[in-house]
C-alpha cells in the first residue's frame, strides 16, 4: 500500500474550477480523482486559488463590467467508507476585492502578448462586479465581498480499479450555506452527476478526466434563467520526473449556465491550468498551478493554485 501511494502521491487533477462569480456559486464540483479511498482511509487537502479579472461587454440590451480579485480558500476531504462508497465534502471560504495583482498580470498578458482587456486604460486595484439588462441591474462596486460559500457533499462508487486503471461515479449537492447577494452562494440546491477515469503511463506517470452534468438552482441575476443542465469535464495529466517532481496540465471547461444572454462571460468557458507538484514525504504533496482563460473574456483572465495534499490512514 505504501509503495503503491508514493509512486502516485502527486497524481490526480488539479483542485480549480471556474472562479467567475456569476457562475461558481452553482453545484459543478471541483475535478475529482477517480482511485476512492481504501476502507476507512481520508484524503484531504487545503487548496488557495488566486484569480483577478478585468471584463467589460455591452451587446443587446447588456451591460457587464467586472473587476476584481478572488481569493478561495477550500478544505475538502474523500472518506473510504469500503472498497466501493466514498463521502465527498467541499467547504470553501471566498472573498473578492481589488486586489494588489493588477499591474503584475497586465505585464504578464503584454510579455506573453494575451489579450489586456482595457487594462492600460483602467485604475489598479479597483473592484467591481455590475451586469444590468432591460428588466434590472446586480451590482457590487466599491466595496469587497467575502463569505463562506456553499459547501459541496458527494457520494461515490467505484465502478472499476486496478493497479493501471480506475473509474467511478460521483453524485453530490450543493449545500445553501453562501449569500446570493454577497454572491457566494445561490441560496438553493444544485445537483451534479460525474464520471471520474485515470489511467496510468509507465510507473509514476498519469492521466486523468472527469465528465458530468450540473442540475442548476435559482439564478442570481434578476432578469436571467439558468440552463436546465450544463455540461462540465476536464482531461488532464501528469509527467513524472522522478519520486518527487511531476509536470502537470489540464484542460477544464463548461457550457453555460444562463439561458437568452449575448455575455461572453455568462456563457461557456474554457480554462488552461499548467504547473506542477512536489511530493513531501510518503503521504503529501504540493501543486502550484497557473490557469489561463484560453476562450478569452469567459472567466478570469489569469489565476494561481496552490494546493496541499495529504491523507491519514494509508501510510
Amino acid at each position: 500500500m505504501t509503495t503503491l501511494f508514493a509512486a502516485d502521491v502527486h497524481a490526480g487533477p488539479f483542485l480549480t474550477r471556474d472562479n467567475n462569480p456569476f457562475t461558481q456559486v452553482y453545484g459543478q464540483p471541483l475535478p475529482t480523482a477517480a482511485r476512492l479511498p481504501r476502507t476507512a482511509e481520508l484524503k484531504y487537502a487545503f487548496s488557495l486559488d488566486i484569480t483577478n479579472t478585468l471584463n467589460t461587454e455591452s451587446l443587446a440590451g447588456e451591460t457587464l463590467y467586472v473587476d476584481y480579485e478572488a481569493y478561495v480558500f477550500t478544505l475538502g476531504g474523500i472518506h473510504g467508507l469500503n472498497e466501493r462508497w466514498a463521502l465527498k465534502l467541499d467547504a470553501p471560504f471566498i472573498y473578492r476585492s481589488g486586489g494588489m495583482f493588477d499591474h503584475a498580470i497586465d505585464e504578464w498578458h503584454k510579455f506573453f502578448n494575451l489579450p489586456r482587456s482595457g487594462r492600460p486604460d483602467v485604475e489598479d486595484n479597483q473592484f467591481s462586479t455590475f451586469y444590468s439588462n432591460t428588466l434590472a441591474t446586480t451590482s457590487n462596486t466599491g466595496s469587497s465581498q467575502s463569505g463562506i460559500g456553499d459547501a459541496q457533499l458527494g457520494l461515490g462508487r467505484s465502478l472499476y480499479r486496478t493497479p493501471q486503471y480506475a473509474l467511478s461515479l460521483w453524485a453530490s449537492v450543493d449545500l445553501p450555506v453562501g449569500d446570493a447577494n454577497s454572491l457566494t452562494g445561490n441560496d438553493d440546491l444544485d445537483y451534479s452527476l460525474w464520471l471520474a477515469g485515470a489511467g496510468k503511463i509507465g510507473e509514476l506517470s498519469s492521466v486523468d478526466a472527469n465528465l458530468g452534468a450540473v442540475l442548476p438552482g435559482d439564478s442570481v441575476i434578476i432578469g436571467l434563467e439558468t440552463e436546465d443542465l450544463v455540461i462540465f469535464g476536464h482531461a488532464g495529466g501528469h509527467i513524472a520526473l522522478n519520486r518527487t517532481l511531476a509536470l502537470k496540465l489540464q484542460l477544464a471547461g463548461h457550457s453555460g449556465y444562463y439561458r437568452n444572454t449575448s455575455i461572453e462571460f455568462l456563457g461557456s468557458t474554457m480554462i488552461l491550468i499548467f504547473g506542477g507538484a512536489i511530493n513531501i514525504g510518503k503521504c503529501s504533496s504540493i501543486d502550484i498551478g497557473i490557469s489561463e482563460d484560453i476562450k478569452a473574456g469567459t472567466s478570469a483572465d489569469v489565476g494561481l493554485l496552490i494546493s496541499w495534499k495529504s491523507q491519514f490512514n494509508a501510510c
